[in-house]
């Protein structure tokens, strides 16, 4: 493996620390691993978005369910009994009464009846390819959750990787400097002041040590959640920030694309519309509806005056039905559907200003993650200088263990600072894909490339 695999090092920083780093990172169980498979993975295994499926899976549902509407309606209908019947009916002579002890009834029907004019079913049916329409945006939107997620976790686990790989090598230079400073101390040439500073110091970087390593289990719980299993953190190079690649080059084009493209967005537009349709389908309670239907029945000794007599018949024709008065009901439910429809435009307005700010601020972090890891890398190059200057001056006596230290410090503190820029960004360039609907395979397999090695 080359050294590259673990940080973009070589070349910035001197090789003693670069090898240190190295070792530290190889301290971890390393496989190779992208944002394309965990994603994969998450798609399989995440609960989250398992539960957003079967939310759209059951939101596609009426759609089918408008569509049955439309169709013929069969239905058939048996019943077979044992009667005991005792009568009395008045004649000219007097009452007669009669019993039937223990007869056979049946009656059996079958009845097709077809819609002919139904305004509420052809309302329903533009709703339901809204309702349908709706639920794959849902999904759509819980698809860049889950990617935006794994992109979260990913790039807190790449920069605590490095953090803890710099912390424990900051922690090793501490220690030299308090072994030495004490040896100073003992030798008279230093103060008890400088003993306690260095002590101190090397609380602080205990401190670091278990503050990265925290963030680095969190890290790992938290994508064996998504996955189901843990792998290995992304690598990010120093200059991950520069190659993320941008679906845009400017803000503006990008805001524009978004309020088109996004899924939450467009997902509050089929919500509008279904709640438009609801509002027609309340207005349609007023008009009268006709049916086609044909029927055909077979009874016998059906009823108590038909006792011993057999019928067949048979029945087709057109039924209208016209409401005249509902109590009111109607014109509730019209008021109410209204209601409903400026409360979705009210929704859509407000989920397009969110997203406006929303993105306004991640494109914001983003040019702010990748400015800052532009300026640690050359940070890193100008202190590969002083390291590199300062070995050379203790031999020719004008530079000291010390100084070489302290620039060892800043150094592994830079490269700390570097990654965890280029993990800022990565997670600005994710919430901004997703802005767009934009973090799916392609996407992610781009940005798996931008993070590999030159």
């Amino acid at each position: 493996m080359s050294m590259d695999a673990g940080l973009s090092i070589p070349g910035v920083l001197p090789r003693a620390i670069a090898l240190g780093l190295f070792a530290a990172l190889c301290a971890f169980p390393l496989k190779a691993q992208t944002l394309l498979d965990d994603f994969q993975k998450g798609l399989e295994r995440d609960a989250e978005y398992q539960s957003a499926l079967a939310q759209r899976d059951a939101g596609l549902e009426p759609l089918e369910q408008a569509k049955a509407a439309l169709m013929p309606q069969v239905s058939a209908s048996a019943q077979r009994s044992v009667n005991n019947t005792d009568s009395r009916s008045q004649t000219t002579l007097g009452p007669i009464d009669r019993s039937f002890s223990n007869y056979p009834a049946y009656n059996a029907s079958l009845q097709i009846r077809q819609a002919l004019y139904r305004p509420k079913i052809w309302a329903s049916l533009a709703q339901g390819k809204a309702q349908a329409e709706y639920a794959q945006l849902t999904l759509l939107g819980a698809r860049q959750d889950l990617a935006q997620r794994l992109i979260g976790i990913h790039a807190d686990w790449a920069a605590a990787n490095v953090a803890v790989a710099s912390a424990r090598q900051s922690l090793a230079v501490q220690q030299r400097m308090s072994d030495q400073v004490l040896r100073q101390f003992q030798a008279g040439d230093g103060t008890r002041t400088d003993v306690e500073l260095m002590q101190a110091r090397q609380a602080q970087a205990r401190s670091q040590l278990t503050e990265a390593e925290v963030m680095l289990e969190n890290a790992k719980v938290a994508l064996a959640q998504v996955t189901g299993e843990v792998s290995s953190p992304l690598t990010l190079l120093d200059i991950s920030a520069q190659r993320l690649p941008l679906a845009h080059a400017d803000f503006a084009r990008w805001l524009e694309a978004a309020l088109e493209q996004n899924p939450v967005i467009r997902a509050q537009r089929a919500a509008l519309q279904i709640a438009r349709e609801e509002l027609r389908k309340a207005r349609t309670d007023d008009l009268p509806v006709a049916d086609l239907f044909a029927a055909r029945s077979n009874s016998k000794s059906s009823m108590d005056n038909t006792i011993g007599t057999e019928f067949r018949s048979s029945q087709i024709g057109v039924q209208i039905s016209i409401p005249i008065y509902a109590g009111g009901a109607v014109g509730s439910m019209i008021r109410q559907a209204d209601a409903n429809v400026r409360r979705a435009q009210s929704d859509l307005n407000a989920a397009q200003s969110r997203l406006t700010v929303q993105l306004d601020r991640d494109w914001r972090n983003f040019e702010s993650a990748r400015s800052e890891a532009q300026a640690q890398a050359r940070q890193l190059q100008a202190l590969s200088v002083l390291l590199e200057s300062a070995q050379r001056g203790q031999k020719a006596g004008i530079f000291t263990r010390m100084d070489e230290n302290q620039a060892q410090l800043q150094a592994l503190a830079a490269q700390r600072d570097l990654a965890r820029a280029n993990a800022r960004a990565l997670v600005s360039w994710g919430r901004l894909m997703a802005g767009l609907g934009g973090l799916n395979e392609i996407s992610l397999d781009a940005a798996d490339q931008a993070l590999k090695s030159p």
